[in-house]
């Protein structure tokens, strides 16, 4: 029965399904705005009409999803993913599974290993159920083993093994770097991560397509307002990305108990040796904070925390009221539930200034726009690739509403979320 399940699941991912989401509400991404009641018919995993509700009749051939009272907008793309390593509590598998019953559709994988491409490319031939996956290849970053022939070698052998982009993680110095750049160039490579040097600005002129974490756009904004604007000038003219991961230093800024953090979107799905390996690495972290700075924690640690992330709310508003590429993960990290953590991102981007649909943007088109498959992705338009997210409420009116997954539907084919984290009902 198994194989003969295995067959049958190949079969439908190989083929799709003709679907209608019939009477739903749409949030197309590409405007702000909800068309309504519409019925949303896909075939060969592609959004082939969207008609007003009624106007055709349904064959029996067709699978019918009830969106009355719903609202379907694109799936989302977690742009700093990171996949369980062999110390992780949570397997490969049901990380996955995670991701899409949050609505995630999409992963880039920024601690890339060889195994992740053979899963990409199994994944891109629709013989699994995951989402579309983009694998990094992480460059070595211990300074004193690096030459110029070895740097060409590794760029190239990241290049022919058929990794997506290099990441940088740092303590590389400038000839050494200049070398990686030049190599990233001659062989086409992508390259993004950690800041060079600490600097957004250097790390524009070294050609990353993105920056990762707060930090180095906090340090940009923190110069003077009228140089971060030509900063955010400049990020534009070249399409440099920009993905703060706050979630994972909020989290660790210790504002917030332990049984708060319990309470976070998807912590209700994680087993109790996930909770409590999360549990004591926060613990270990916060007694270690406090041990080393004594009566100075609240103010040198828990206080400088809320006042650079207070900074930092500032900048990340100018970001995207510029329409500088600004993309969202939450990173990897205790209390970050894989996909569900998503909804904690996108409240902080709420929180500070962003307009709901902004903060929308971030987790679709702006990733579409970031991988060049805004032709294919992230909107909701006749022609393109059915990858959604079936929803119970309006996002556009509260962010928090995010939260409530109906289902996700991947490459045409409906999962609910219940069947993705395997509830039965």
């Amino acid at each position: 029965m198994r194989y003969i399940f295995s067959f049958f699941l190949i079969a439908q991912l190989c083929l799709g399904q003709n679907m209608i989401i019939t009477n739903v509400s749409v949030i197309p991404v590409n405007t702000n705005t909800v068309i309504t009641n519409v019925d949303v018919f896909i075939t060969g995993g592609l959004i082939e009409k969207i008609i007003p509700a009624g106007t055709q009749v349904k064959s029996k051939d067709w699978k019918i999803v009830d969106g009355k009272g719903k609202f379907l907008m694109p799936g989302m793309a977690d742009m700093h993913a990171h996949f369980p390593d062999k110390e992780s509590t949570i397997g490969l598998q049901r990380y996955l599974k995670l991701n899409l019953a949050a609505g995630v559709t999409t992963l880039r994988s920024m601690r890339g290993e060889a195994g992740q491409i053979a899963l990409r490319d199994s994944i891109n031939k629709n013989l699994k159920v995951a989402p579309t996956i983009y694998v990094s290849f992480v460059f070595p970053e211990v300074d004193s083993l690096l030459n110029k022939d070895n740097i060409d070698s590794l760029v190239f052998a990241a290049k022919i093994k058929h990794y997506d982009f290099v990441k940088y993680l740092g303590g590389i110095k400038p000839k050494h770097m200049d070398i990686l750049t030049q190599s990233c160039y001659n062989y086409k490579m992508a390259i993004a991560g950690h800041a060079y040097n600490k600097s957004l600005e250097e790390s524009m002129a070294r050609d990353f397509i993105s920056v990762e974490h707060f930090q180095p756009v906090l340090a940009a904004y923190e110069k003077a307002p009228d140089v971060f604007t030509k900063i955010i000038d400049q990020l534009r003219l070249k399409n440099v990305a920009v993905c703060p991961t706050l979630s994972f230093f909020k989290v660790f800024s210790f504002s917030q108990t332990a049984e708060e953090l319990e309470k976070r979107n998807g912590m209700n799905y994680m087993d109790a040796g996930t909770k409590e390996k999360w549990n004591k690495e926060y613990t270990e972290a916060l007694s270690s904070a406090k041990e080393q700075l004594k009566d100075e924690f609240e103010n040198k640690y828990v206080n400088a925390y809320k006042t650079k992330f207070e900074k930092f709310d500032k900048a990340l508003k100018q970001l995207a009221d510029a329409n500088a590429l600004l993309l969202l993960s939450a990173d990897d990290g205790a209390f970050n539930v894989p996909g569900f953590s998503m909804a904690e991102e996108m409240k902080l981007y709420a929180k500070a200034g962003l307009s709901n649909y902004q903060v929308i943007k971030c987790a679709t088109l702006n990733a579409a726009l970031f991988f060049k498959t805004d032709r294919t992705t992230g909107t909701i338009e006749t022609g393109k690739k059915a990858s959604l997210i079936l929803l119970n409420a309006n996002p556009l009116e509260n962010i928090e509403n995010i939260e409530k997954v109906e289902g996700t539907i991947l490459n045409g084919i409906f999962y609910s979320q219940n069947q993705l984290l395997g509830i039965s009902k």
